[in-house]
């Protein structure tokens, strides 16, 4: 009853996205859940059956593990409605049922914490999870009076009795089992992807209990083998990838990927300044025909810029985004990349790369700079200068997400204008906060929002946060000899109908130089990795590039992988290959259309060709990674 209770709010927290489905599969989820959660109140229930059927067959009975029991089954089933209770704030963002990845926060404690209380909606399942725990302990209890209490003139100790105790736990135990596999089929028990019964991702997902996609994933993660990629052999991973790089000769046979970009000509002594957008995926924007008009000034600034409308972020954490934007590197599947025992190695990147060319090197994040280890990784990779929420006075802090986006970029600012004053050029990285709960808006700052809801209400501000940024840039000397990137670490659901939402994965790339670069839109397939050689290929500085980016400008790429945890997916211009490790599921979809139908059986070699070159990808990072030769070239 309470795993259906909380199926019908996640059904009412997400109107939209269930008003799309028809009554007859909405029916079909139901009737799905129904199995799941049987299969998870079986797996609570085994080992009190277990301990009862144990108990039974007893002469001397012990009331004390009666108790035990009773205790036992509240205790678990108030951390099965917990999970519950997560788990609809959780997929409110990542439109996926809860799986082992909210543990990525786990080494952040007081940051996970501060996010959990600011956001109104918490308060709402702390108040629900409240009452269920009495409830709980009210039931079981009254279930143990009535069903299992024993007196001991009711025990059944003549052999009749005994006969029917056998075959009553025969009984229980055989449905116990059946309940724990969740269908009758010998060859395997129910699986995630036994949900998936459509192609809508809502109904498929609705179909699921949280409890078992969470554990399933934990237990999964728990196996070093299942973390680390293994899609195919190094070598041949390798030289797939050379061959996609278009690389006829190795630099040097110790570093596989590396190449020499040469470059003719004088260099272009520029400054370069990245802002990593916090949430601003594409479908948020004019340039992807969002009607709601959120990002006024981005869509304008998109004309004047070099704009990329077909660009794909490394994964769906704001990790993986300052990570291959900054370091052309891809992110591996359920793996954090600055916060593993394979990260303290030296990464190639653009910071380390640009300090060759005597560089100053920035980086200005609005909360704490250790989250996700951010601070030290990006200190030991290149940037001499990190700049967070310890730099910020304590009156303009307001939530977790630290200070808001117009005021970071007020002290990134005058942070930029100090560095200019040195004769030698800067690169700086700014990450905003602001579009990511939980949500604060300042007011006095002169922000207007034109919209109702306060989720397009901060991305409104956000935009304008760029507006107020570049205007005080323009007033500056140093305004016209410098590079000025506009990337999103992530995107976040919007019109989507994909399990692997693409609206997670594509973002916006606005390369703006009014004095320097010719506006122009380009549809071309792109990713987060290539923003550094594409940055290089513009300053016209030859350098060694040891990452798997290319230059979107002089190379381009046929295909882009990318991930979101323990989904992989890749596109050309027009096909969406993904699979779903955890449910087993395989798609190719038309994407540029939108389309929702699956093409796996009519074009079997395209899904192939795209399915190689990421499992390729992949493998050849982890390859790289393991062997410590991300490094830049002595």
């Amino acid at each position: 009853m309470v795993f259906t209770i909380f199926r019908l709010l996640l059904v009412l927290f997400n109107m939209q996205l269930a008003g799309t489905a028809t009554k007859g599969l909405m029916a079909q989820a139901f009737l799905m859940g129904f199995r799941f959660d049987t299969v998870v109140s079986c797996y609570i229930l085994a080992i009190p059956a277990l301990l009862l059927i144990y108990h039974l067959f007893q002469k001397k009975k012990s009331f004390k593990l009666n108790r035990v029991i009773n205790l036992f089954v509240i205790v678990i089933y108030c951390v099965a409605f917990f999970i519950c209770c997560v788990d609809i704030p959780y997929f409110e963002h990542y439109l996926s049922r809860l799986t082992v990845s909210i543990l990525n926060w786990t080494n952040s404690p007081l940051f996970m914490v501060k996010m959990i209380f600011q956001n109104k909606i918490n308060y709402f399942f702390m108040a629900l999870f409240a009452a269920l725990i009495f409830l709980t302990a009210f039931r079981v209890r009254i279930i143990n009076d009535k069903t299992l209490f024993l007196h001991r003139e009711t025990l059944f100790l003549n052999a009749k009795h005994k006969l029917l105790n056998v075959l009553y736990s025969i009984l229980v135990g055989g449905l116990l089992f059946l309940g724990i596999r969740g269908r009758v089929a010998l060859k395997t028990p129910i699986q995630w992807g036994t949900a998936f019964i459509s192609n809508d991702n809502f109904v498929n997902q609705l179909g699921l209990n949280p409890n078992f996609t969470f554990f399933k994933s934990f237990i999964t993660s728990l196996n070093p083998d299942n973390r680390k990629i293994d899609f195919m052999p190094d070598s041949l991973a390798i030289k797939n990838i050379q061959e996609s790089l278009g690389m006829k000769n190795m630099l040097t046979n110790e570093f596989p990927i590396a190449r020499k970009i040469e470059a003719k000509g004088e260099p272009l002594k520029a400054n370069v300044v990245i802002v990593i957008m916090e949430s601003m995926g594409l479908s948020k924007t004019g340039l992807d025909n969002n009607p709601v008009n959120m990002t006024p000034y981005l869509d304008s600034l998109a004309k004047l810029s070099y704009t990329f409308t077909n660009v794909f972020s490394a994964g769906i954490h704001t990790y993986n985004g300052v990570y291959a934007t900054l370091f052309g590197m891809p992110a591996l599947m359920n793996q954090h990349p600055m916060e593993n025992e394979k990260s303290n190695q030296p990464f190639t990147g653009i910071a380390s790369t640009l300090n060759q060319f005597n560089y100053q090197t920035a980086f200005i994040c609005p909360h704490d700079q250790e989250f996700d280890n951010m601070g030290g990784f990006l200190k030991a990779n290149g940037f001499q200068k990190i700049i967070g929420q310890k730099d910020f006075p304590s009156e303009e802090i307001h939530s977790t997400m630290g200070v808001p986006d117009d005021v970071l970029m007020e002290h990134a600012v005058k942070e930029i204008h100090e560095m200019a004053k040195s004769p030698e050029p800067f690169f700086t990285a700014i990450l905003t906060g602001s579009d990511h709960e939980p949500i604060y808006i300042p007011e006095g700052h002169g922000f207007v929002p034109k919209t109702k809801e306060e989720k397009q209400q901060v991305t409104e501000y956000a935009d304008w946060s760029v507006n107020k940024f570049l205007k005080l840039c323009s007033a500056k000397s140093w305004y016209d000899s410098t590079i000025f990137v506009f990337i999103a670490d992530h995107g976040s659901w919007y019109r989507d109908c994909y399990e692997m939402n693409l609206s997670y994965n594509k973002v916006p790339l606005l390369i703006f130089a009014p004095k320097l670069i010719k506006p122009k839109m380009n549809p071309a397939v792109g990713g987060q990795i290539d923003v550094f050689p594409t940055i290089m290929g513009l300053l016209n500085r030859t350098y060694i590039n040891n990452t798997l980016g290319v230059d979107l400008l002089k190379e381009g790429r046929k295909y882009i992988a990318f991930s979101a945890d323990d989904k992989l997916g890749c596109v050309n211009d027009q096909y969406f290959w993904y699979y779903n490790y955890a449910a087993e599921n395989e798609y190719l979809l038309h994407y540029r259309d939108k389309d929702p139908n699956q093409y796996l059986q009519k074009y079997p070699q395209l899904a192939d060709t795209l399915k190689n070159y990421a499992h390729s990808l992949l493998q050849t990072t982890q390859w790289l990674i393991d062997n410590k030769k991300v490094g830049p070239l002595k």
